[in-house]
């Protein structure tokens, strides 16, 4: 491989780790703040029911039960960021570690290497955001052009049934 298309294909990993820990850091800042709301809506409650004496029996009406679980869900809800963004950080730390030992090895780096990298790379990721991110930056998008796709899919999801990003907490 030519010395210009090496750098090349290493600029494009490197851009590649940024754009994934710029949105991983997008993801949770949001999920932080949905977080926060959800506890402090359920504070609120359990403080206005600790205000009463212990012999007073203390019942919740529907729509306050309604809306103590439904924050309650929303706080789950916001906890899944932690394992997407733990996922997201171990993919990148795989990218960047096979790219540092690809270019520690010594020969001379054949484009076939970098195809390769590329492929167990993209085969690794587990969500659909990771793979449309690496197939833009691979494809000669810009960190800036990237980080705009993802946040623009994020507000406006495409197919909003599609949950394959979704997990779930047992």
């Amino acid at each position: 491989m030519q010395n210009k298309e090496q750098i090349e294909s290493t600029v494009r990993m490197l851009a590649l780790a940024a754009a994934q820990i710029e949105a991983t850091m997008l993801e949770s800042g949001d999920s932080v703040s949905a977080l926060s709301e959800s506890f402090a809506a359920i504070a609120e409650k359990f403080h206005h029911l600790d205000g009463h004496e212990e012999s007073t029996v203390i019942s919740l009406d529907k729509a306050d039960f309604q809306s103590l679980r439904a924050k309650i869900n929303e706080a789950i809800t916001a906890m899944q960021f932690y394992d997407r963004m733990t996922q997201r950080l171990h993919h990148i730390n795989e990218g960047l570690t096979a790219t540092s030992e690809l270019l520690e090895s010594p020969d001379e780096h054949p484009k076939s290497n970098w195809e390769e990298l590329q492929n167990a790379i993209k085969n690794r990721y587990t969500m659909e955001s990771e793979r449309k991110m690496f197939e833009e930056i691979i494809a000669g998008a810009s960190l800036s052009e990237a980080l705009t796709s993802f946040r623009e899919a994020s507000i406006n999801p495409i197919n909003t049934n599609d949950t394959e990003d979704d997990i779930e907490l047992f």
